[in-house]
């Protein structure tokens, strides 16, 4: 019975992959347009390089560069290298990450729609898979399935980055070999980044709940459905008690996970920055023991059970 029921959400989950390709053909797309600049980048250098005056490089573009201001790998600090892979995924998981987001989001708002336009739910309705499951399926594709690709998008372009960093680094003399010396720089790097997005998919999970909770009962528009209520909370307290608690509530609660889940610093100016050392137990504890994490997780399992009623209630379109 367990393995039926294992085959069962595997097979939801694959259908919402065949049938939402733009979840793994978006993150394939920004790779490949990632590579190809990031291939024009290494030949504007070597290009540049094998007509170099004086040791000054001039790019594609125009703009020079010194070759004496390119950093030696093998003579830096261990810790510095073993810092910059550390920061490296991560960097590269946030653009990916952006961009998923907004994947997701329109995901989202077609997850439970499109079922009753098209009147497929009918079909589903005859299958042995209740509404329950079905919802809990799209929820998870949404979130551990993104969070899933774009990590693996993201570890992808960072090993491109070094084949190239490789070949470069091989003619102009930087030693990027170097990294390859550093084992646990890189376990660490794909560890903290397996570790952010682990906190934001699970922060976030009020938003993609809503955003499904929203697409089960609107009968057009879904768009419409889920970004205008919470605007018009907004403006009716802003108009009626000139406050924006909800607001922030609703805004704020999007980037508060980061300074819970990471050690941050204080600067001069009085931005934040990530510590030397970003993941620590403490920060973990602080993050798990957040009342907002939890109150946003109830939140989540609310607008769930929203969803499911209306899919088990609402007609097609």
């Amino acid at each position: 019975m367990n393995a039926l029921v294992t085959r069962l959400d595997k097979t939801l989950i694959r259908r919402e992959l065949w049938e939402n390709r733009s979840l793994w053909i978006v993150p394939l797309v920004t790779l490949g347009i990632l590579t190809v600049l990031s291939l024009y980048m290494l030949l504007a250098v070597l290009f540049g390089y094998s007509n170099a005056v004086n040791g000054n490089i001039e790019m594609m573009n125009g703009q020079h560069f010194e070759l004496s201001n390119l950093p030696d790998f093998a003579a830096m600090d261990p810790n510095q290298i073993t810092s910059l892979l550390q920061i490296l995924p991560t960097s590269l998981g946030a653009v990916f990450a952006f961009i998923m987001q907004i994947v997701g989001f329109f995901y989202l708002l077609d997850s439970l729609y499109a079922d009753r336009k098209d009147r497929s739910v009918l079909f589903w309705r005859s299958m042995p898979v209740s509404d329950l499951r079905t919802v809990l399926a799209k929820l998870f594709t949404a979130s551990i399935v993104v969070a899933a690709l774009t990590f693996a998008a993201a570890i992808a372009f960072e090993l491109i980055l070094l084949v190239f960093g490789l070949i470069g680094g091989g003619i102009l003399g930087v030693h990027l070999w170097v990294l390859l010396l550093h084992p646990w720089g890189w376990v660490s790097g794909w560890l903290l980044l397996a570790y952010g997005l682990g906190a934001m998919t699970l922060w976030f999970l009020p938003y993609y709940a809503w955003g499904m909770l929203a697409s089960s009962w609107a009968r057009k528009v879904p768009f419409l459905w889920t970004v205008l209520p919470p605007l018009a909370i907004m403006g009716a307290e802003g108009w009626v008690f000139k406050t924006g608690h909800f607001a922030r509530l609703w805004f704020g609660h999007a980037v508060n996970w980061f300074p819970r889940a990471f050690n941050l610093v204080s600067v001069r100016d009085g931005d934040l920055r990530v510590a030397i050392d970003p993941v620590t137990l403490e920060s973990i504890g602080r993050y798990f023991a957040s009342p907002e994490l939890w109150i946003g997780l109830v939140v989540a399992a609310a607008f769930t059970a929203g969803a499911v009623w209306f899919r088990q209630n609402r007609s097609e379109i």
